[in-house]
């Protein structure tokens, strides 16, 4: 058995251990800590359905005049996130968002040449904003939020990346694109789990902004160069733990 599949064996069974455990009874009245002029702390996970757009344009040499788009599957590895929110009113929260995402990426062929990249990570700053609605279910533990997140990315640095072309030898040039920004709908719910503890799941479809983009020069093309434009997009399913204190 490989490696991934004993990690997805491991995550389905802490899941099935998770789902077999009933939350204690509340001490209070539910989301007692929560509402305005309170704090939360939480951290999180998910896993994403995203790839991006890029769109290069050859500014000099044999380059020079050329352009082309292609798309790229971006295949999620590992990622988390830590999170801070405060609360202006019982039902509007503002917060701030450190992410770690981990992608592998399909090579690309924007122009002529073929691009592979080795897996690659980014770090994500977000400033989100919530709306909650009124608490329903049992005990009233569950509350459905959505809300809009605006990012950015300082830079994405996908390293040595080989370069293929059709008639000229294969070559490495070192790849690192400028920040962007990206903006984000959510929606979602947490289901208080104990007095001070919650459970957080939902979703985010993100969309850049503005692009990465890098010049590149391509010393077995006689130093061609091209400037090249990365612009991430998808859906992202998220989980995790929020701590009210």
């Amino acid at each position: 058995m490989n490696t991934k599949k004993i990690l997805s064996a491991l995550a389905a069974l802490s899941l099935a251990s998770c789902v077999s455990l009933t939350p204690p009874p509340l001490e209070k009245e539910a989301w007692a800590d929560m509402g305005e002029g309170t704090s939360s702390y939480g951290f999180g996970s998910g896993w994403a359905f995203y790839g991006a757009e890029i769109q290069a344009a050859g500014t000099g040499g044999i380059l020079a005049g050329e352009s082309g788009t292609d798309n790229a599957d971006l295949a999620p590895r590992y990622g988390g996130a830590l999170k801070v929110n405060h609360f202006f009113t019982d039902d509007i929260s503002v917060g701030l968002i450190a992410e770690l995402r981990s992608f592998e990426a399909d090579p690309i062929s924007p122009l002529t040449a073929t691009l592979t990249a080795d897996a690659f990570e980014t770090i994500h700053l977000l400033l989100s904003g919530r709306y909650w609605f009124d608490a329903r279910g049992e005990d009233n533990r569950l509350k459905p939020f959505i809300g809009a997140d605006i990012g950015y990315i300082p830079g994405v640095d996908f390293g040595s990346v080989r370069v293929d072309y059709p008639t000229f030898p294969s070559e490495y040039v070192d790849i690192e694109a400028d920040g962007y920004y990206s903006a984000a709908a959510v929606v979602g719910a947490s289901y208080l789990w104990n007095d001070h503890m919650s459970v957080d799941f939902g979703a985010f479809y993100e969309f850049p902004l503005t692009a990465g983009g890098t010049e590149l020069t391509f010393p077995n093309l006689g130093g061609a160069t091209s400037r090249v434009e990365v612009a991430p997009e998808g859906l992202i399913c998220f989980f995790g733990l929020t701590f009210y204190l």
